[in-house]
């Protein structure tokens, strides 16, 4: 795509297309692009609207400027990623928008969890079942990130017989009747207790982005609660959070 529309801001659609060059390796790892001026002038449009379409992919990690010498493609971008989390989607569907194809692997199931910690989060009594899961999720074979995810038992009573190698979290809970309109979140660098770190192939004083976060479903009822470890090393993380529905 390398044509200019109405449909959108004329900064998101260049930002598209120069999303779109990098990801398809048109402009390389460690490449200059194209000046503002010359973008401008090839596109059309002024030097405010490519300056916003660069500064919003450097924000991104895909691009870095150089002071007197212009703005590059980022060195290793093949290795590297940007994670942007939209609060509608799972952290994979987010991925798999930007072109990054992120797999799942199943660990295990929390069974017989009995956690003050977790009834709350969920909004449960005390006799309240909470089901959980634990997976991996892998970037070509190798993995960045570990999920612990628990549901109301109440809402999901079959969530122990689902395959989640195979099926998305929020696919499923989807599949339940139970649709994603609020997410909270806080965000912290950590390191990780030495089975967590052996999962995610790293050593236990290598620091994670600790991501913690509740969602609630159309009638306001608390449907999940993860937390998300992602090694620091791997990428960026952005975070879009949509409360007002």
């Amino acid at each position: 795509m390398n044509k200019i529309s109405y449909k959108a801001p004329l900064y998101e659609q260049i930002e598209h297309l120069l999303y779109e060059k990098i990801r398809t390796q048109e402009y390389l790892p460690g490449q200059k692009i194209p000046s503002e001026r010359e973008l401008a002038e090839h596109y059309k449009i002024s030097r405010t609207t490519t300056k916003r379409a660069i500064n919003s992919l450097v924000e991104h990690g895909l691009l870095v400027r150089k002071l007197g010498k212009g703005t590059f493609v980022v060195s290793g971008i093949d290795q590297r990623f940007n994670i942007s989390f939209d609060s509608s989607r799972s952290l994979t569907n987010s991925m798999s928008l930007k072109g990054i194809i992120i797999t799942n692997k199943q660990i295990k199931f929390f069974t017989n969890i009995d956690s003050k910690f977790l009834r709350q989060k969920l909004a449960l009594n005390e006799t309240e079942p909470v089901y959980g899961v634990q997976r991996l999720k892998l970037h070509c074979g190798k993995p960045f990130a570990l999920e612990n995810s628990f549901v109301p038992g109440k809402f999901f009573p079959n969530f122990y017989q689902i395959d989640f190698n195979n099926i998305g979290l929020y696919d499923y809970i989807e599949s339940m009747g139970h649709f994603l309109k609020a997410h909270q979140t806080y965000q912290q660098l950590e390191t990780l207790m030495p089975v967590e770190a052996k999962l995610l192939q790293i050593s236990t004083n290598s620091f994670v982005f600790k991501s913690c976060y509740s969602t609630a479903d159309q009638n306001q009822d608390i449907i999940e609660y993860t937390e998300s470890y992602v090694i620091a090393s791997e990428g960026s993380i952005r975070y879009h959070i949509d409360l007002s529905k």
